[in-house]
């Protein structure tokens, strides 16, 4: 889905938007023959084929459009407006043709209720499969505040802490990263690597704790989910992989689809790439964007990810 949610709060013009056709005030129109003829056939003949919708209204509604186009003109942020409405059909040309039926039915005031519920439902399944976790999306959004607020506590010691890092790789990384949170992420899963968690509580002695309220503060399923890890050592890669995740995903959170199909083309395997083939519609995405985000992540960063041969069954 393509209509981004920051754009929503124009109420007025939204309302009015969501009541025309799709085809209607997307673009200005041409005001002389001589800019109609300059148009390429296929916009002219786009043009002649809405012409023809429009006369088929009836009086009524065709004086509600040519006022709605005179707002639209006058209004000082006339591209922004228009880029909504092209966000709007886009997004409906993208449903399947019974939802975008059942949209269309609903009343102007339910149809913008309904726009924004299924945008934040896309919103909320995109970053969970970014996440690649079966966490709620609250769930999800809290662990990444907790995280965030845990990092910043623990900064001073974390950078101390980098200081006993042996891996070479680890500590290259670690040195190129100039974003705090990043920096201290990667230092969190480079200790964790290399000892475990052996030293946790010596260095983080509040940990226990922190964890304990973090966890509370989830649902019930997350809690199963998080007490189901059969060792300490599995609980905290667990918690730690969520807010690795989590600062990675939200750096992502900007993807196109461009990007994605790029990828698809050029830098998937052929292995993975007849994977995606074969999935329903509605997977195929959520799948693609899995897919990404592991490519994205650093081959580094997939080794401290992994589990320890200890660990490994």
């Amino acid at each position: 889905m393509k209509i981004k949610l920051n754009q929503l709060p124009i109420w007025g013009f939204i309302l009015a938007i969501l009541s025309l056709p799709t085809s209607i005030g997307q673009q200005p129109l041409p005001e002389t023959v001589d800019q109609l003829l300059q148009l390429p056939p296929e916009q002219r003949n786009q043009l002649q084929q809405k012409n023809v919708r429009f006369e088929q209204l009836t009086d009524e509604k065709k004086d509600e459009y040519r006022e709605f186009n005179a707002r639209l003109n006058a209004a000082p942020n006339q591209k922004r407006l228009r880029l909504v409405m092209q966000s709007y059909t886009d997004w409906l040309l993208d449903l399947d043709t019974i939802e975008r039926e059942r949209i269309l039915a609903l009343s102007l005031d339910q149809r913008l209720q309904e726009v924004v519920r299924l945008v934040q439902f896309e919103k909320e399944q995109r970053f969970k499969a970014l996440l690649d976790t079966n966490l709620r999306h609250d769930d999800l959004i809290k662990v990444g505040q907790w995280y965030d607020r845990w990092l910043d506590a623990q900064r001073d010691t974390l950078a101390e802490l980098s200081e006993s890092i042996e891996n070479p790789a680890f500590k290259k990384l670690i040195v190129q990263i100039d974003d705090p949170r990043q920096r201290s992420t990667l230092t969190v899963l480079s200790l964790l690597k290399e000892y475990g968690n052996s030293k946790w509580s010596d260095w983080f002695k509040d940990w226990d704790l922190d964890a304990t309220k973090l966890i509370g503060s989830l649902s019930e399923t997350a809690q199963l989910f998080y007490a189901s890890a059969e060792s300490d050592q599995q609980r905290l890669q667990l918690v730690l992989r969520w807010g690795y995740y989590s600062i990675v995903a939200q750096s992502m959170q900007g993807v196109s689809d461009d990007e994605l199909w790029e990828f698809y083309k050029n830098q998937m395997s052929d292995e993975n790439r007849e994977l995606i083939v074969r999935q329903q519609s509605e997977n195929a995405i959520p799948m693609l964007r899995q897919f990404y985000f592991q490519h994205r992540m650093p081959q580094v960063i997939k080794q401290m990810l992994a589990p320890t041969e200890k660990e490994a069954p």
